[in-house]
């Protein structure tokens, strides 16, 4: 063999042996142009964790109609409106309720009761309503999937009936549910409703159908963190970190917001949640000039292409926010 010839086929020994290096490793997908926020996640490849993503998620986020507005609304949107900007996480504060002589799931924030309207003889928004909403959503969307994070509101409900009611809901439709937990890749749950829980399960119903746990030491404190997370454990393999300092002022808590956005320990086994929400320092919060302020500082923020942040959750969640969080799964179109 020549020299040259050698030289030739050493070159594309050398070659191949990079190309099957890097084989392995996933660059995010290349921006679409004209990528809608109906369905941001239709060019994520199957294969993507949801942990291991940037996903828009709103903080109460039945609170459009909510009675004394000025302590408790923190949003003005609809969850059909949130999810057509492009959030993916909801936030469902739940309480049982008797009505017409059986347990029904209500939609509160602590005291105040979340409506269907803004008239003063609007019923009480349920989960059935939210559902409708979701599910329609879905429908019309399947390359996506939905996260709603449960949160027994009232202290002095039983958990178990709770857990009792929410199943009877959901076994109405079984196949639009992804209940076990384990953080599923983005292809196991498109079109479906990833449920989430803050409660322990208390039933109890097992691996297979507690939902994904999401329970937190409260992070009420006002005492501020050089580190603002707290983690605790999902299963005995994926971990939870979580930013939710809801009584730090708006300097504090913007702070606490770029930590956990400059060192974002979202992963494959690791969910990242981090709370925009605040009610500020003083005894009565007003969380829609909180929003403003902090809003205007995630707009501003330096986005980073290709960088999972994990689920960034607003109050008074425009679509403009929604859009700089999942355009980050994205690299920078061409």
């Amino acid at each position: 063999m020549k020299a040259t010839e050698h030289r030739f086929w050493l070159c594309a020994l050398l070659v191949c042996m990079v190309l099957s290096v890097f084989a392995g490793i996933t660059a995010p997908p290349a921006m679409a142009a004209n990528i809608s926020s109906t369905d941001w996640m239709e060019t994520v490849p199957d294969e993507t964790k949801l942990s291991n993503m940037s996903i828009p998620g709103t903080h109460d986020s039945c609170t459009q109609y909510v009675d004394m507005r000025y302590i408790f609304q923190c949003q003005d949107a609809s969850v059909a409106t949130q999810l057509i900007y492009g959030y993916r996480y909801l936030d469902m504060r739940l309480v049982l309720e008797q009505k017409h002589d059986q347990q029904t799931l209500v939609l509160k924030h602590s005291i105040a009761r979340c409506k269907t309207s803004n008239s003063p003889f609007a019923g009480t928004l349920t989960l059935d309503d939210v559902l409708r909403d979701v599910s329609a959503f879905l429908d019309a969307h399947p390359t996506e999937t939905v996260i709603l994070c449960m949160k027994a509101e009232n202290s002095k409900d039983d958990v178990a009936e709770i857990q009792k009611v929410l199943y009877e809901t959901i076994d109405k439709d079984p196949e639009r549910w992804y209940l076990k937990n384990e953080i599923p890749t983005l292809g196991e749950v498109r079109g479906k409703i990833v449920l989430a829980t803050r409660f322990d399960d208390k039933l109890p119903v097992g691996f297979e159908r507690c939902g994904l746990y999401f329970g937190w030491a409260d992070q009420g404190d006002r005492t501020v963190l050089s580190d603002p997370t707290a983690n605790s454990v999902i299963n005995g393999r994926e971990t939870l970190y979580v930013q939710d300092r809801y009584n730090y002022d708006t300097d504090d808590k913007i702070d606490a917001i770029h930590t956990c956005l400059d060192n974002s320990q979202a992963a494959e086994d690791t969910f990242f949640l981090n709370f925009t929400s605040t009610s500020g320092s003083g005894k009565v919060g007003h969380p829609k000039e909180y929003a403003k302020r902090i809003n205007l500082d995630l707009y501003d923020y330096d986005w980073q292409a290709g960088t999972a942040y994990g689920v960034v959750i607003v109050d008074f969640a425009p679509k403009k926010i929604a859009e700089k969080i999942y355009q980050t799964n994205f690299q920078p179109a061409q």
